[in-house]
């Protein structure tokens, strides 16, 4: 635990003046997203660089009315990436599964000498999968789990009345002996003639 603390105070002190931003993203499978990126207002930007596992895009925005220039470096997100004016957010299109997972977006800013880093976690899914009722997996799951309740049950209430047999059995011998010598002390013992 210790370890754990020294490291998050470590990746604190890495950060310095960074700021992060997460966001939590779904999107169906084959659709459209955008990931929504946050440019503080009054600052001049240097350049955004978009990655993924690895790097995926980096933009540089265009001076006075020429346009931006974006270089996607990744070759899976070759013609599926656009990024939206002013904001450089980045819109991924035909998505796959192979989409899902963490984004981040670092704006260097010129203007206050910066950086900001915003991350996303992005995850694509299936709609039919998302509206289907229980599976019968789980279903199988949850009467097995049941099943394997109630045997738990039965074998606890078996071992607790072979624990009281085992109890009285000493008391029920003892109570035979007791009898057997009142049976003898009842009987005259008979002389042999």
């Amino acid at each position: 635990m210790c370890a754990f603390t020294w490291l998050l105070l470590l990746l604190l002190l890495q950060e310095g003046d960074q700021r992060r931003l997460w966001r939590w993203l779904v999107a169906v499978l084959h659709e459209s997203i955008s990931l929504p990126l946050e440019i503080p207002p009054k600052e001049e930007v240097e350049n955004i660089i978009w990655s993924s596992h690895k790097s995926l895009a980096t933009v540089v925005p265009g001076k006075e009315g020429h346009p931006a220039t974006i270089m996607v470096i990744n070759p899976h997100y070759q013609g599926r990436v656009s990024f939206l004016d002013p904001s450089y957010s980045l819109h991924i299109s035909n998505l796959s599964w192979e989409d899902s997972g963490l984004y981040q977006a670092q704006v260097n800013l010129r203007t206050s000498q910066t950086s900001t880093m915003q991350q996303y976690n992005l995850r694509v899914y299936h709609p039919n999968y998302a509206s289907e009722k229980p599976s019968t997996a789980f279903c199988l799951l949850a009467k097995g789990l049941l099943v394997l309740l109630l045997l738990v049950i039965l074998a606890t209430v078996l071992w607790v009345i072979r624990v009281q047999k085992r109890r009285e059995m000493p008391r029920m011998k003892k109570l035979m002996r007791n009898r057997m010598k009142l049976r003898k002390k009842a009987k005259p013992a008979s002389s042999p003639a």
